[in-house]
Formats: C-alpha cells, structure tokens, sequence
C-alpha cells in the first residue's frame, strides 16, 4: 500500500483509506435495515440538478457514500455497482445514488472522469447520479447516515478515510439492507433489490 500511496502522491491525487462500520473491519453480510424511511436529503447532483430523497420514490435505488477523486477504493465500488447494473440489465427503476465524502474536490469534471473510467455516461444514463455541493451541505447528511470522513495531511499527499456503507433503498423509500463492504454478496444484494 505504500508504494501506491507514493505513487498516487506523486501524481497529485488523493488517496482512500476506508472504514468499516461497527468495530472497524467490513461485514461481507448486510446489516438490518431501519424500519424508518431514509433520512431526508436535498443534495445537487454533478450536473447542478437538485436531487431529494422523495425523487427516489417509486424506484429501488442504491445509495455509496464515495469521492470521485479517489484511485483505489471508491472506484472499486462504482465498478461493481456498474457490473451489478450490466448483470442485471440496466432495470429503469433501478438508481444508483453516490453521495460525496468530499464534496470540496468533487467537481463535475472530476465525477464524469470518474464515470468515464468505469464506463458509465451519467449524461446518457440518468440512473446515475453523483450528489455533493458544499460542504455544509453534504455533512448533515453524512452524519444523519454515520459516515465518518477523517482528512489526514502526509507528506505524500491528502489521506482520506471514510465510513464504508452501501444502503440499499425499496420503492418506499425505506432501507431493505445495510452492507458495511463493498464486497456484497451478489445473492444478498438481488435479494434486498427484490430481483
């Protein structure tokens, strides 16, 4: 991990550290959901639209807590949900929501670099949606989710650790399953979109 540390340091980028929830190491198992709806968010996506946990009604959807700056692990996930969503078969009623971390460095440059490495058109595609703005805007949703964000300076370059949580959203808008990996276990994951 250190020699990729200095290399991604060398080329300017940031690099991902991330955190399982409970005591610090991933479950391969989904977590039980809240009976209660979602908290409420109103978050602009990459392209300026602003998205609200209602426009989520009536869809199943898949809420990452991610940064599109990130080159180890934040693409892992997006490159799973895409092989997820092409062995499935692109469903219309199924959105994939990622939500930054790190919203100060999330520009839409940066998050279509980020589709585009995992062969994704979000403009083509509007399944998927990539939501951040300020910063004051994201941490209360963060915190309402418990994803903790920890920023450590190195001298090779910004550290960047975070709450791993994938949250899997039925058409009412309530969770059916929590994962704290992005390892999921394909069967765990069709049964809680109700495929």
């Amino acid at each position: 991990m250190g020699r990729v540390r200095r290399m991604v340091a060398a080329a300017g980028l940031a690099v991902v550290t991330l955190i399982g929830s409970g005591a610090g190491r991933a479950s391969a198992a989904p977590l039980q959901p809240s009976a209660a709806s979602l908290p409420r968010f109103a978050l602009p996506n990459w392209d300026g639209r602003v998205v609200t946990n209602d426009a989520l009604l009536g869809q199943r959807a898949i809420l990452v807590f991610t940064y599109a700056k990130c080159v180890v692990g934040c693409p892992t996930v997006t490159f799973r949900l895409k092989g997820l969503d092409d062995e499935l078969g692109h469903p219309s009623d199924l959105r994939f929501v990622l939500i930054s971390v790190n919203p100060a460095i999330d520009t839409a440059e940066e998050v279509l670099r980020h589709f585009h490495t995992c062969d994704i058109d979000p403009q083509r595609d509007p399944r998927w949606l990539f939501l951040g703005g300020s910063e004051q805007q994201v941490a209360p949703v963060l915190a309402e989710y418990g994803i903790v964000v920890k920023h450590t300076a190195t001298p090779l370059g910004d550290l960047i650790k975070h709450t791993i949580k994938v949250v899997v959203v039925g058409p009412d808008g309530r969770p059916t399953a929590t994962f704290s990996t992005y390892q999921w276990d394909s069967e765990e994951m069709r049964h809680a979109l109700g495929l």
